[in-house]
């Protein structure tokens, strides 16, 4: 059988927009970040979802909210929006699997000091791993860990099924250590182009989408992974900075 993943980075926040490392601390949406995701959702309100899952945190869910609200051309309805950041919605199932890499001490802190502690230590940043902190191997390990377990549940549930379509929003950071690794040839039959290959682990921009094809085995292994889409940010109306850290 198959199924097509989309995976939908959040909106922006104030910490991203002010290149405060978030971590897993709690932060919603900012106004931008809703209406970031409002563009996505006008974009994709076409597709029909079998599964919606995020992570338990705010910014998470709060986007996926507005993804599957079917209010999706309002555009300055304050009772409406309040709703949609209260609360997940039904529809909507959360992992903490998906969440955040945790940034130790470091959360709540400046992008700047968590270069000058990198630099202090030594350590090229993308390798730096604060006091306290996972380590981007422990997220990558949640991501893995929450892709079996998807795959395993679409051969139990859905073998019949012909377009089954699955959603996950997710953050930046969690992103590209799961699509490095569904790029990975030990991962199943990779289709992926050297284009593909250079771009999949890049920092996804707030509610850019990625997409693709997995096919699978009777037993739940992938046979075969193909990329439709990569960091598609074609909804939105505003030019958007690609963090240079998911944080």
């Amino acid at each position: 059988m198959e199924f097509k993943l989309f995976l939908a980075r959040h909106g922006e926040t104030d910490h991203n927009k002010g290149s405060v490392i978030q971590g897993q601390l709690d932060i919603p949406l900012s106004k931008n970040g809703m209406n970031q995701a409002k563009l996505l959702a006008k974009s994709i309100h076409h597709l029909q979802w079998n599964e919606i899952w995020t992570s338990d945190l705010k910014r998470s869910w709060q986007t996926a909210n507005f993804l599957v609200s079917d209010e999706i051309n309002h555009q300055d309805d304050g009772d409406n929006d309040a709703l949609l950041m209260s609360k997940p919605l039904s529809a909507i199932q959360s992992d903490i699997r998906i969440r955040e890499r945790h940034y130790g001490i470091c959360q709540g802190q400046s992008t700047a000091n968590l270069k000058k502690m990198a630099g202090e230590a030594g350590v090229k940043i993308s390798n730096f791993v604060p006091p306290e902190a996972e380590s981007s191997e422990d997220v990558r390990k949640r991501a893995i860990s929450f892709f079996k377990d998807l795959c395993d549940r679409q051969i139990l549930l859905r073998m019949d099924d012909k377009e089954s379509k699955i959603l996950v929003v997710g953050h930046g950071g969690w992103l590209s250590e799961f699509m490095t690794y569904l790029a990975l040839p030990q991962t199943g039959r990779s289709s992926f182009t050297p284009s593909e290959l250079e771009a999949v682990s890049r920092i996804t921009p707030n509610t850019a989408v990625s997409s693709f094809e997995i096919q699978l085995q009777s037993d739940g292994g992938v046979s075969l992974i193909k990329c439709l889409a990569l960091h598609d940010k074609s909804h939105l109306t505003s030019p958007v900075c690609s963090d240079e850290l998911a944080v």
